[in-house]
């Protein structure tokens, strides 16, 4: 994950990276996993849906009601152990299910775990690697989505002056050239044509995300930029879909800019695709992000502490245009990242925050998914749930404020104040 842009804010802090991961004593390097913990979903799980049965995208959307991220794990560019987590086990999985969850976004970075062009090959290993995590959630009954992750933002170097990410708006000089757009794009085409190959096989509880929050800075974009989500959005569909078989009917999920609610209804084209009702519209929502982020302020109109905007009626504001404006004109949409970093003396508000933002959500359609970091400590950038190791509830109370706003039918003024 990328530092998505707060729909009113300037800017944002990382919601990524070693820090405040939580995760005391986790090896340093990748760990092979044992073959008993793939399970009957290991990297092998490739059962197809028969032939009829493939949801349209609304009404898989429909279908599920509350999603989690495995973040901090597949997308660490360098390995999967790199900032502090564990490798994933089935057990995790299994934990994320039991509590309530049907949903898995599988984040992954695939920079350095390619080859150089033209070709740009995935390393087999790798690939094997996320099929089997794909096994994991589909062996514990839930949903999973693929993306390119960290593969895209603004020129983040996580491991030295040379930046691995390769999606970008802007040449090395910061210009936006064609030249660059085109290198992008056919990079971009290579890496999908392998990842929907290798993965057609799967059903319709597999889903492919086309990117993640591609942007320059967090001011306003400038048109063309729009306009390079867009084209890339459309290669994106036009590959996938080129693979053939299963993935002729698999649902796709497409952002805006920065995945970004406001910038998104500005220039979001959705892209054509020759299998109707298949694509879903993906956006981010981190407001306000000194409180979801940063975890220095307190939330909730009226409390002590608070930021100067992005309290209730503005969670309102933002999903109602997302309502107006794509799910009832038949675009359905999930969030792929919302969440709220622990903060102990604003734990009650942390509370209120999950459980109101996730209920503004489903009433409208929309389907949330956790942004979860793996982080279980104190103060910003932990957004941990569960225990990486066994798939233990590490935060009870906000578990289950989520679960009960994803699933029980009640007003939204029943939220419970702090």
């Amino acid at each position: 994950m990328d530092v998505g842009e707060p729909s009113g804010g300037a800017g944002a802090p990382t919601r990524d990276g070693p820090a405040g991961t939580g995760q005391a004593g986790a090896p340093a390097a990748d760990a092979a996993m044992d073959a008993s913990e793939a399970g009957a979903g290991g990297a092998g799980d490739t059962a197809q849906a028969p032939a009829g049965e493939w949801p349209d995208a609304a009404a898989l959307v429909g279908g599920l009601r509350l999603g989690w991220n495995l973040g901090n794990s597949l997308d660490v560019p360098d390995s999967e152990t790199a900032w502090g987590n564990p490798p994933v086990n089935q057990a995790l999985l299994d934990g994320v299910k039991a509590a309530g969850f049907d949903t898995v976004r599988i984040p992954v970075t695939w920079a350095l775990r390619m080859g150089p062009g033209p070709d740009y090959a995935i390393d087999p290993a790798f690939l094997d690697r996320v099929g089997e995590v794909v096994g994991y959630v589909h062996a514990a009954g839930m949903t999973a989505i693929v993306n390119l992750h960290h593969d895209g933002a603004d020129a983040w170097t996580p491991t030295g002056p040379t930046s691995p990410e390769w999606i970008t708006l802007n040449d090395p000089d910061g210009n936006v050239t064609d030249q660059n757009n085109a290198a992008v794009e056919t990079r971009f085409v290579a890496v999908w044509q392998q990842i929907a190959t290798h993965f057609e096989g799967h059903g319709s509880d597999l889903l492919f995300e086309s990117m993640n929050e591609i942007h320059d800075g967090y001011g306003p974009p400038m048109d063309v930029y729009l306009t390079i989500v867009n084209e890339l959005n459309q290669a994106f569909v036009d590959t996938v879909r080129a693979t053939g078989g299963n993935n002729l009917e698999r649902c796709l999920v497409v952002p805006g800019y920065n995945t970004n609610i406001e910038h998104t209804i500005a220039g979001f084209v959705l892209p054509t695709d020759p299998t109707p009702n298949r694509l879903i519209l993906s956006v981010h929502f981190y407001d306000p992000w000194t409180f979801t982020i940063n975890a220095e302020k307190s939330w909730g109109a009226g409390y002590p502490d608070i930021d100067d905007w992005g309290q209730e009626s503005h969670v309102v504001e933002q999903f109602d245009s997302l309502l107006r404006e794509y799910v009832s004109q038949g675009l359905p949409v999930l969030v792929g990242e919302y969440g709220a970093s622990r903060n102990p003396a604003y734990e009650a508000n942390r509370r209120y925050y999950m459980e109101y933002v996730t209920k503004v959500m489903v009433d409208r359609g929309i389907l949330p998914i956790y942004w979860d970091n793996g982080g279980t400590l104190d103060m910003g950038d932990n957004f941990g749930l569960f225990s990486r190791t066994d798939g233990a509830v590490a935060a009870p109370e906000i578990v289950a404020a989520m679960v009960k706003a994803a699933t029980q039918d009640y007003d939204l003024s029943a939220v419970p104040k702090p």
